[in-house]
């Protein structure tokens, strides 16, 4: 028995002094090939790095967004009244002119006050016919009276005229002369009579006409404001350009004040850009700028800058001048550059991979016989499109390592191949 437990105690031992020996083992290759590593320099290769060369020059500034081309001018179309979309004419997209037809609207009380109007005014037309037919009759009878006066007068007068020379031979009495004298003189009393009545008729009849005429064009005026609210009914695009927008149905019942449509002008344009928040410390109004539609390129000038920061970027207004692409319109997707002026003389570089203005880089330069680069500090200045300005750090002709070498950073030299 005590024979066993001493061999099962020896084998014990035995496994943990080879546990112990791997063990130790593990550890010094592991610390050796530290020690190897730490030792040796990275090597990579160049043609799998990105790799550029400082230069020195004029360096123009330009500042980059994005955004989209919209009316300077447009027309929001909203309902005038209560109405129920009849017929949709025209599709968003479309090209209009002030008189091209949108949408045809109705509405059953404008369509009946349109034709109870035009009933009256027509009503009232008639009355007017009717007023001059009766004024016509009463005058005709008034100068009839007026002529059977006047026939009567000139055959009293010719009676007094005739028994005046007989009345002095004593042929006619005197009380016959004077009978014809006062005839004479009622005639013509009632002949001047007749005669100021017809000038009081006449004033009357036209006063009478006039007022009935009053009528006429207050039922007119009533005509048209129907058929001007009818005529709305119509809905019309108002100026040349493009339906942007149409946010009804057909047979939609709409309110009052509901958008209809939005119509955008295509002959005034700008763009809307977003610029980095970053870039816009440089930009002022009237500074030129060139959008690219994606197929051609129009010039335009800086007349807003948002003052309001969204989501790090801000929003610059560009008015195009000149002539304009053909292809230009609302809402299509444009590119803008807006010249800032240019560093006169300066080095620059193509802006490394992460590269910010106004900051400091750490990056490899490599050395005279390109088989080692070494790390080095970087003083960067302004950013003009893919080329960024160096202040200090390098000079012409130093070649940088501009790929992204943060897994390096801790070497401060790398060996190269080629």
């Amino acid at each position: 028995m005590d024979i066993k437990r001493s061999q099962n105690k020896n084998k014990q031992r035995n496994k943990k002094l080879i546990i112990i020996s791997i063990f130790a083992m593990l550890i010094t290759a592991l610390t050796t090939g530290f020690i190897k590593q730490s030792n040796n320099k990275t090597q990579l290769d160049t043609s799998t790095l990105w790799i550029s060369e400082v230069k020195e020059g004029d360096l123009a500034l330009t500042a980059k967004g994005f955004g989209v081309l919209a009316s300077k001018q447009q027309r929001y179309l909203t309902t005038p009244f209560t109405a129920v979309v009849e017929e949709i004419l025209l599709k968003p997209g479309a090209k209009v002119t002030a008189d091209s037809v949108i949408l045809q609207l109705s509405n059953p009380d404008i369509t009946q006050a349109v034709n109870q109007a035009r009933l009256t005014l027509s009503a009232e037309k008639a009355n007017l016919k009717q007023l001059i037919l009766n004024q016509t009759r009463e005058q005709l009878d008034v100068d009839n009276d007026l002529l059977e006066l006047s026939l009567d007068l000139d055959v009293a007068q010719s009676k007094l005229e005739a028994e005046k020379d007989l009345a002095a031979k004593g042929i006619v009495s005197a009380l016959d002369f004077m009978r014809t004298q006062a005839q004479v003189k009622k005639l013509t009393g009632r002949y001047q009579h007749f005669k100021k009545r017809n000038l009081q008729l006449l004033s009357l009849h036209k006063q009478a006409q006039q007022i009935q005429q009053d009528k006429i064009n207050e039922k007119q005026n009533l005509l048209i404001l129907a058929q001007s609210k009818q005529n709305k009914l119509t809905v019309k695009a108002g100026i040349k350009g493009v339906l942007q927008a149409l946010p009804v149905e057909l047979g939609q019942s709409l309110t009052v004040g509901g958008q209809l449509a939005l119509v955008g002008s295509t002959e005034t344009l700008i763009a809307l850009i977003n610029v980095p928040h970053r870039q816009v410390q440089g930009i002022k109004e009237s500074m030129l700028a060139a959008i690219d539609t994606r197929g051609s390129t129009a010039n335009g000038k800086v007349t807003r800058i948002e003052p309001i920061v969204k989501e790090g970027h801000v929003e610059v207004e560009i008015e195009l001048i000149g002539k304009l692409p053909s292809n230009a319109r609302p809402a299509l997707n444009v590119e803008a550059n807006i010249d800032l002026g240019k560093l006169e003389q300066t080095f620059y570089i193509e802006a490394p991979i992460n590269a910010k203005q106004h900051s400091r880089l750490q990056v490899y330069k490599l050395s005279k016989d390109k088989q080692s680069a070494q790390l080095i500090w970087l003083t960067l200045g302004n950013k003009s499109g893919s080329f960024m300005q160096i202040k200090s750090g390098a000079k012409v002709g130093d070649s940088l390592i501009l790929s992204d070498m943060k897994t390096y950073i801790n070497q401060k030299t790398i060996a190269l191949t080629h």
